[in-house]
């Protein structure tokens, strides 16, 4: 098993790029910020294009740039264009018809897992790319 920082490294290309508005970057410069692979970034970027809060120019002085105002960006969505599918999933094992915790658990914890990401949804709504990017600057002080 693994955990997924896609919305992590989404959080971080669009603070990234809030930070450089009204400059753009390309996913070289943005994948030093993060230090990763550049085909990280781009993957996530294209992600952050299909939902429009990235624009992407190609070319020789292309790059990438915010396409929404970054106090309009709320993490919910972010994390909702990273992570379409969301986080908490019940196993794919077949249940055991004999033992009544495997026939009972799958849909016991789909209701808990979908009640936990409806809270956390609910609290990153409540926090902006603009937020991000302060807080970033409060702290490299």
């Amino acid at each position: 098993m693994t955990t997924s920082t896609r919305f992590a490294v989404a959080c971080h290309v669009l603070v990234a790029l809030a930070h450089r508005a009204p400059e753009s970057g390309t996913s070289e410069n943005i994948a030093g910020s993060v230090n990763t692979n550049p085909v990280v970034v781009r993957r996530i970027l294209g992600m952050l294009v299909q939902v429009g809060f990235v624009e992407g120019r190609g070319g020789r002085n292309g790059g990438y740039s915010l396409a929404r105002d970054p106090r309009k960006i709320t993490l919910d969505r972010v994390f909702r264009a990273v992570e379409p599918d969301g986080v908490l999933d019940v196993h794919e094992n077949q249940e055991n018809r004999v033992c009544f915790v495997s026939c009972a658990i799958k849909e016991i914890l789909g209701g808990v897992f979908a009640r936990a990401e409806a809270s956390m949804l609910e609290r990153l709504h409540e926090t902006t790319i603009a937020d991000l990017l302060r807080r970033a600057a409060s702290a490299s002080r």
